[in-house]
């Protein structure tokens, strides 16, 4: 019975102290309402690309790592050998809290991990950086968690991609309009497409640029291997080059049909903008081509085609198009926008008197604890039999 009141006061110990580290310890931000793109330009992150540079990429992939603890199977060489038969020109092994330098001395080599080990699936792809960063929270996480650790996870010379926002609601279309510190978005994978979480980003104001991943845990028997890629538009397959263009949204992102050969994948011509008005070819028809706006709002759609064309008006905010062909090909590209020059939101600043609140709410919390365990350990434990202890008969005398 001791033994059981010990532990069960240790376990309570553990959630409450977790819970009060994550929810009221956390700091706390002063979060802008969402702000649709405006202004007197249109953005066309494609303006300057080439039709001769685009290289197919995947960011993320698991290999065994950590003694087989997380889910992955092969090395990293089995990983690389993988996606070279396929003809990707970049592929990383992103394993989970782990940089993996297998082949970092050749060109095209990206440091990358997956960060979050929280039972929500709020994860982050970081590219670049050359350190891994261990601070989660477990729970469930408010908005003010995600922005903390988007923050602590933030690298000068790295690149930040939130992976699968509509796993298990990792990132909500609330939390979508309302964070920042972010580059990209993995709209394609193949557990989930997130394309209402990427439009409520965009329609939030947030440059989120697409990428599509296979998030592959074994290269020798899944079939997802070689059914998203990102493609992007660089001179060389370096680092530095790979990292600036998907920063500045010189990529788009494909889900790979399954009748599709590798070696020839419709790919994007051009995208131009003339005053007010969008000009975007593909090098093969479509069976449909679309524009979404605000909201995923569809702005245009035509059948049989590998051209569009449509004026941008100030109350679409962006336009981003996909085509789909008839082997199940879908290409997604980034969006073209309105804008007033600048290239980043201000980042978020923190609310210090509600962290204070917080933190005071999450003492008491502690302290009351404390009080509760102090009493449960002097509680004396209830007689064998029940709380009323048994008495002796008393005897009646009789006449």
């Amino acid at each position: 019975m001791r033994q059981l009141r010990i532990a069960s006061l240790v376990l309570s110990f553990i959630i409450v102290a977790i819970s009060i580290h994550q929810y009221f310890l956390c700091p706390r931000y002063d979060f802008m309402e969402p702000v649709p793109f405006s202004g007197l330009r249109i953005t066309n992150p494609y303006d300057s690309t080439s039709v001769g540079n685009w290289v197919k990429c995947n960011f993320h992939a698991h290999a065994n790592c950590w003694g087989g603890i997380t889910n992955g199977h092969g090395n990293a060489e089995d990983v690389h050998r993988a996606y070279e038969k396929l003809n990707y020109g970049i592929h990383c092994v992103s394993n989970y809290h782990n940089i993996d330098t297998t082949r970092s001395r050749k060109v095209g080599y990206i440091a990358a991990y997956e960060h979050g080990y929280n039972i929500q699936k709020t994860h982050q792809l970081v590219l670049g950086s050359k350190k891994v960063v261990w601070t989660d929270y477990i729970f469930p996480q408010t908005k003010h968690n995600k922005q903390y650790i988007l923050n602590q996870l933030r690298d000068q010379n790295g690149l930040i991609i939130l992976n699968h926002p509509a796993l298990r609601k990792g990132y909500t279309k609330d939390d979508l309009g309302q964070i920042v510190g972010y580059d990209c978005m993995e709209v394609l994978n193949p557990s989930v497409t997130s394309l209402t979480e990427w439009d409520a980003a965009l329609s939030a104001g947030r440059r989120a640029f697409i990428v599509g991943d296979d998030d592959i845990h074994n290269v020798f028997s899944e079939p997802r291997l070689g059914t998203r890629c990102t493609f992007v538009n660089v001179k060389a397959n370096s680092a530095k080059e790979v990292l600036t263009a998907l920063k500045n949204g010189k990529s788009y992102g494909v889900i790979i049909g399954s009748n599709q050969h590798h070696d020839s994948i419709p790919y994007l011509k051009s995208v131009q903008v003339v005053r007010d008005s969008i000009y975007i070819q593909m090098s093969e028809e479509a069976e449909t081509a679309t524009l979404a706006g605000q909201g995923g709002k569809t702005l245009l759609e035509k059948k049989s085609t590998a051209k569009i064309r449509y004026r941008l008006l100030p109350q679409d905010h962006y336009a981003r198009a996909s085509f789909e062909f008839k082997n199940g090909t879908v290409i997604f590209l980034n969006p073209i926008f309105f804008s007033s020059g600048k290239n980043n939101l201000a980042p978020v600043e923190e609310d210090e008197i509600g962290t204070i609140l917080y933190r005071a709410i999450g003492a008491c919390i502690m302290l009351l604890w404390i009080m509760f365990a102090k009493w449960f350990t002097k509680r004396k434990p209830p007689k064998p039999g029940g709380l009323i202890a048994h008495r002796r008969p008393i005897p009646v005398q009789q006449d």
